[in-house]
């Protein structure tokens, strides 16, 4: 389970920082660096701000894109455990009256789940490791089972409303 949790969290993590790099292309704010004194500024101390940029989303400790993949992490846990508690409603024919302690509880289960499978010790960055020496034939196989994971998740939080809905 350790091991395809960090699997699913390595291709999130690669999908936002690919995502950065195709709206760095059509991101108006990026113009603000073409402007010639922004440049000269640059040129100075001798620095690139794009390549720093990417460096700023790519490192895989304390970068943008690793940050926002771990919140991606924690929130499909929330849906996942939000749609077994819709689920069971649903199955026990009671409406439950959820209250702000049950969205708390979600969210601790949340982390909980998250440190232990991905953030305790710093394990997703051995599995980052071993998932950038992985043969692009692997990648690719790996990468249509996140988006599946993660449609599957997402599909079944949104169903369990549905279902809710449905039986009460």
């Amino acid at each position: 389970m350790v091991r395809f949790w960090n699997i699913i969290h390595y291709f999130v993590y690669k999908v936002d920082y690919k995502l950065h790099l195709l709206f760095n292309k059509i991101n108006p704010f990026m113009l603000i660096h073409k402007l010639p004194f922004q440049k000269r500024i640059y040129a100075q101390k001798g620095i690139d701000i794009n390549n720093e940029l990417n460096k700023a989303f790519k490192r895989p400790d304390v970068g943008i894109s690793s940050i926002r993949a771990g919140g991606f992490m924690y929130i499909l846990v929330f849906l996942f455990c939000f749609g077994v508690v819709n689920l069971y409603s649903a199955i026990i024919q009671k409406e439950l009256n959820l209250q702000l302690y049950h969205f708390i509880a979600l969210i601790i289960i949340s982390f909980i789940v998250n440190h232990f499978l991905l953030f305790k010790r710093d394990k997703y960055l051995e599995y980052f490791k071993e998932f950038e020496k992985m043969e692009k034939k692997e990648k690719m196989k790996w990468a249509w089972i996140s988006l599946g994971v993660v449609l599957i998740i997402l599909l079944f939080s949104v169903g369990s409303f549905a279902f809710l809905n449905y039986l009460l």
